[in-house]
């Protein structure tokens, strides 16, 4: 299953969800260290330009294709973030939207894959 790209995008989507679960995590947890700048992750789209997609055929009427997934996600700085008297830059009101958010797409990510998951399963079933 590796070898299709919706999988592997799905499987760095994941990925990129998880690792900016940790980014709020750190981000909440920092909210009252003085100095400290609220990160978030760069785009999830903005990977996926890096993300080349070759199509090989076994047969004219099939498709295989294989996909290089995203393998590192760049901590920024949190745009919009305005910093306190301490020098601190974490709001915990924009940190729960972002959980919330991320929350969201790892439930869909999840839905859109066992969906796949099972269409796969049924066509080599039939």
């Amino acid at each position: 299953m590796n070898d299709l790209a919706v999988f592997r995008v799905g499987h760095d989507r994941a990925r990129w969800l998880a690792a900016r679960v940790a980014v709020v995590a750190s981000n909440v947890a920092n909210a009252d260290t003085p100095g400290y700048r609220a990160k978030d992750l760069s785009s999830f789209g903005s990977l996926l330009s890096d993300v080349r997609i070759e199509m090989r055929r076994s047969q004219d009427a099939h498709l295989s294709p294989a996909q290089d997934g995203a393998t590192r996600f760049g901590v920024v700085p949190r745009e919009g973030a305005i910093e306190k008297h301490s020098g601190n830059s974490v709001s915990l009101e924009t940190e729960m939207a972002a959980l919330g958010e991320t929350k969201s797409q790892q439930s869909a990510v999840t839905a859109i894959l066992g969906v796949f998951h099972r269409m796969l399963l049924s066509s080599a079933r039939g």
